[in-house]
């Protein structure tokens, strides 16, 4: 007897109707404090040093989330704090695995890749995506599929094509969660990126919440699915003047499973508001970390433009006719 379903796949959906309803006043209001703050620092560098720092989280989280290797946070703030250059040091001392060492660096390498598209004219294409896809996984050379009659097997990843077996995850219970069959990855992928064209004006929070849901119901690849996802939504963000986007392991995993569930039934809000929340909190250190080289002392100016904002969305949300 073949496993019940927990989810049945379906070709996806455009954004929701109520899409403006979800935005965050709360994040624009960082987004322009950054911006302003941002142009007062005269020293490039400065700010680079802080784009550098998120990014290289970002490398060593998206793949602690994937249970790809583990660093312990007090390993990880060292590594933020000695940069990138210092990841072979902490292999020779045993603090990281070498397939940590060699999967960091290839997620580095790859936000590198999201950095130059978002300062190009490029529009998104099943091509980069597969670029992206091969940056990722460079040093991986296996995963898990499934084969026709549904046995769990390991095969030989192939970087930077669509999948050619089932990858559907089972669940604790014994059910199947069903993602696109491999033989209408290319048409689901092209419906995708159609859409994400179509979407000028949508504010980043859902259009990184609608491409991220929507990317992993496909999951195109083999594997290394979440990884893309992640690296495609922080395109999305950088190009909106924020940051990357630094799903963390042990703060947001059980929060960020739970939301893509929810968009699985059709409410995407759990997962913008994941996304925003954690820019605001990654926005305001930066900020924080400006005010701090400019000498100022430390004010709480862009969390109340932050709070001023969403009380506004709640009291015109409760008085609708106001």
């Amino acid at each position: 007897m073949a496993p019940a379903l927990s989810h049945k796949w379906q070709s996806l959906e455009d954004l929701p109707t109520n899409w403006r309803d979800l935005c965050r006043e709360d994040l624009s209001a960082i987004q322009r404090q950054w911006k302003h703050d941002r142009a007062l620092i005269r020293d490039g560098t400065k700010i680079q040093k802080i784009r550098e720092e998120i990014a290289l989280r970002w490398a060593i989280e998206t793949g602690i989330i994937e249970r790809l290797y583990t660093v312990d946070r007090r390993i990880t703030i060292q590594i933020l704090d000695a940069g990138m250059d210092a990841l072979g040091r902490f292999h020779a001392r045993g603090a990281i695995s070498r397939e940590a060492r060699a999967l960091i660096a290839d997620q580095r390498e790859a936000l590198e890749m999201v950095l130059d598209f978002v300062g190009s004219a490029r529009d998104l294409s099943d091509s980069y995506i597969k670029e992206l896809h091969h940056r990722l996984t460079l040093s991986q050379e296996t995963c898990d599929a499934v084969d026709p009659y549904g046995n769990r097997i390991q095969v030989k990843l192939r970087k930077g094509q669509w999948k050619q077996h089932s990858n559907n995850p089972m669940r604790p219970d014994g059910s199947i969660h069903e993602y696109c069959p491999p033989r209408f990855v290319q048409d689901e992928i092209e419906k995708l990126l159609e859409l994400h064209l179509r979407h000028a004006g949508v504010c980043p929070e859902v259009e990184a919440a609608w491409l991220h849901h929507r990317f992993t119901q496909i999951h195109p690849f083999q594997d290394g699915n979440g990884r893309v996802a992640r690296a495609l939504i922080t395109a999305v963000f950088l190009r909106a003047n924020c940051l990357a986007l630094v799903v963390r392991n042990e703060e947001h995993k059980e929060r960020y499973l739970d939301a893509l569930e929810a968009g699985d039934r059709g409410d995407l809000k759990p997962l913008v508001d994941l996304f925003a929340d954690i820019q605001i909190g990654d926005l305001n250190e930066a900020i924080r970390s400006i005010r701090e080289l400019r000498g100022e002392s430390i004010i709480r100016m862009s969390e109340t433009m932050a709070e001023r904002a969403m009380h506004h969305k709640i009291q015109s949300q409760s008085n609708p006719g106001r």
